[in-house]
């Protein structure tokens, strides 16, 4: 398994929000769920819900949401509060399958 596409916001097509946070495509349910957020992107493809950047996190920008029949977990880490995020980058470094972009603005 490879990191989340640092070029996701090229390479793929925003399809919507959820919750008010940015989703990118594809999205298939169950199987495919994009990338969720912007400045501070998850690949719900690949992100085992582990809560790493939750820990990890000092502003509190993740919160878990329930993702029912995905293959690799049924919760994923959502950037809910993707604009309080003060870009130290700590969940990068946590995420131990590469799963969260962040792009300072």
């Amino acid at each position: 398994m490879s990191g989340i596409d640092a070029d996701f916001q090229t390479n793929r097509q925003k399809v919507g929000e959820e919750d008010g946070v940015a989703v990118w495509g594809p999205v298939e349910k169950p199987g495919k769920l994009g990338i969720h957020g912007t400045n501070v992107a998850v690949d719900w493809d690949i992100c085992t819900g582990d809560n790493a950047c939750v820990d990890a996190c000092p502003e509190s920008v993740f919160t878990m949401v329930d993702t029912p029949g995905h293959s690799l977990s049924d919760k994923k880490a959502a950037p809910s509060k993707e604009e309080s995020c003060i870009f130290c980058m700590a969940c990068e470094s946590a995420c131990p399958v590469e799963a969260i972009k962040v792009t300072p603005q």
